[in-house]
């Protein structure tokens, strides 16, 4: 487990909608400090299972589950919407090697990468 992460909040809800006790699971207990130290303890067969990235787990030739599912937008003010660095950032995100490079490194959804989903102020906010 990694310290005070959100995946130890999701690996236990996970364990008690599967009603797995805690004390069934080999490496529970154990602390670590990185995605990387989750993968080797689990490949190394210190634990039976840990929270990590699929990338990670892919490296040390382990199955992966996803847990959860989380969406993270850019937030760019409309009127530098068309300045060149934020449209040369979009397209670099819409290209087809930076989508590639996303599935090798797996679990990631790429289908709504560099797309504009609102030009609209938000709330009282921008012009």
């Amino acid at each position: 487990m990694k310290v005070g992460s959100l995946q130890n909040r999701l690996n236990g809800k996970s364990q008690q909608q599967e009603q797995v006790p805690f004390h069934a699971v080999q490496g529970f207990d154990c602390i670590v400090q990185s995605h990387q130290d989750v993968a080797q303890a689990v490949a190394l067969g210190a634990a039976d299972a840990g929270i990590s990235t699929a990338s990670v787990a892919t490296a040390f030739g382990l199955r992966f589950i996803p847990l959860h599912q989380s969406r993270y937008d850019l937030v760019i003010l409309k009127e530098y919407l068309e300045e060149a660095p934020v449209q040369q950032l979009l397209s670099s995100l819409g290209h087809r090697l930076v989508h590639l490079q996303f599935e090798v490194l797996g679990g990631y959804d790429t289908s709504k990468i560099g797309e504009v989903v609102a030009t609209s102020p938000l709330w009282g906010l921008g012009s």
